[in-house]
């Protein structure tokens, strides 16, 4: 079947396919992405989410542990991927499912704390830090708003 031409394809040599080199601004974006205090936030957000559903106290509760890794898993990752397509429009659509992700982790951070299967001071310091990522998810959508209006 032959391909449409909209998708720009790698030649193949032998077994191998072959990709062009990242464009040079490429990992100047990256690079620019790390600097993002609200990606590096959501990371860490991540990253500590993550990390509760690891307690064994939470091992049998399987739907609530992959809820919230997907939700926080999905904070930077849309943050990032609205981030690399370059234009605000873009960007701010990536920020806003960052912040639908970050308020669905929030909700299912303050269900856990109501089961009271996980100690609170465990709990308290991720919905804070959830907190804080919502607010930093607002205001650069704020500003790039105002920016592109």
């Amino acid at each position: 079947m032959r391909d449409a031409g909209c998708v720009e394809t790698a030649p193949a040599r032998g077994n191998r396919v072959v990709l062009p080199p990242p464009a040079p601004n490429m990992l100047t974006d990256v690079r620019k992405l790390q600097r993002l205090d609200t990606w590096r936030i959501a990371q860490d957000l991540a990253y500590q989410a993550y990390l509760l559903t690891l307690s064994p106290q939470l091992s049998k509760h399987f739907a609530l542990i992959d809820q919230i890794r997907r939700a926080a898993l999905s904070v930077p990752a849309n943050i990032a991927e609205g981030y690399s397509l370059g234009t605000t429009p873009q960007f701010l659509r990536g920020l806003k499912i960052a912040l639908g992700s970050n308020t669905e982790l929030y909700s299912h951070l303050i269900v856990l704390a109501r089961l009271d299967i996980l100690p609170t001071d465990e709990v308290r310091p991720v919905i804070d830090l959830c907190d804080r990522v919502i607010a930093m998810i607002i205001g650069l959508i704020r500003k790039l708003s105002q920016r592109s209006a």
